[in-house]
């Protein structure tokens, strides 16, 4: 009576899925319901990158190719580079035109006053 290792990676697969489609189910929410830009910026980045994870990861277990696989870890392997970036961008873009008040100093405005 042994366990079908088919069956159980498709198990695990279909619930790395639907955990990866929740994750970005709650960035949705997150960027819908927060109020400030670090808020919903925050909500924009972590979850969507752990669910496009997620979901790599369910697709790679239920497809089990090597096609496959391959493209999907260079999915993920950009999205981990691009997204730090894109959210840092929007980060300082934010900072300059829109006042938000913070819990503590300002250093990225010290700093910019410092280059100047």
């Amino acid at each position: 009576m042994g366990v079908d290792v088919n069956a159980f990676l498709d198990a695990i697969g279909g619930f790395a899925l639907v955990a990866g489609a929740l994750f970005a189910l709650l960035a949705g929410i997150g960027v819908h319901k927060f109020t400030d830009p670090y808020s919903r910026m925050h909500a924009a980045a972590k979850s969507p990158t752990l669910g496009l994870v997620l979901v790599a990861l369910g697709a790679g277990l239920r497809i089990r190719t090597f096609g496959a696989a391959a493209t999907l870890v260079l999915v993920v392997i950009l999205q981990l580079l691009t997204s730090p970036v894109g959210t840092h961008l929007a980060g300082r873009a934010v900072h300059m035109r829109v006042k938000v008040p913070l819990d503590g100093p300002d250093e990225l405005e010290r700093d910019e006053r410092a280059a100047d």
